[in-house]
């Protein structure tokens, strides 16, 4: 009889232990959600592209030599082009800052700006051009026609709303990012944007 409650005493230790180490094993196992692990999170993601915008357009370019203010006839040249180009917005999130308040996690991140603003080269058509021998067209003005379309198409494209847009997509996307992260679903996440 001693040896049988010996016996039953040594298995139900064991299996205390047993359970108890299964227990903390799990406990130790499961992520801790910590300001620190989300924001590392976030970095990874780096430069953050949220919003693509696409333009068509036709421009013209036109100009001619003068002197003292005054136009030089016959010396006007132009030319009428169509083209394509890309807006790509987006946010540096390695300057990104986290936090957790109880059950709520607040990321703040930089607005999103303008990554890049790009014709396409192969979209180009040339549809009329002057051949001016006392004022030919140069390199130099299709840079200039160039750069000022594409400044034209980025205000344009920010008065129809780019910016909010590409507010909305960033919180979207890093809401996205954080909600990845195990053991996050129970919590509130919050984007602000840094001023």
């Amino acid at each position: 009889m001693k040896n049988l409650k010996k016996v039953l005493f040594v298995v139900v230790f064991i299996l205390i232990a047993f359970v108890s180490g299964m227990f903390f094993a799990n406990k130790q196992t499961e992520p801790e959600i910590t300001s620190t692990l989300i924001q590392n999170r976030i970095e990874q993601a780096s430069d953050l592209v949220t919003t693509k915008y696409h333009y068509a357009k036709v421009g013209k370019f036109e100009n001619s030599l003068s002197l003292n203010g005054w136009s030089i006839p016959l010396t006007n040249k132009y030319f009428i082009l169509t083209f394509e180009g890309d807006i790509q917005l987006g946010t540096d999130l390695s300057k990104a800052n986290v936090e957790i308040n109880d059950s709520t996690i607040y990321a703040t991140v930089n607005k999103p700006t303008v990554l890049s603003n790009s014709i396409d080269e192969s979209s180009i058509e040339v549809y009329d051009e002057t051949k001016n021998i006392f004022n030919p067209i140069s390199v130099s003005d299709y840079k200039a026609f160039a750069v000022e379309q594409k400044e034209k198409a980025l205000s344009e494209a920010k008065k129809k709303g780019l910016m909010k847009t590409a507010q909305k997509n960033t919180e979207k996307s890093i809401k996205e990012i954080i909600s990845i992260i195990p053991d996050t679903d129970d919590y509130t996440i919050e984007v602000t944007f840094k001023e």
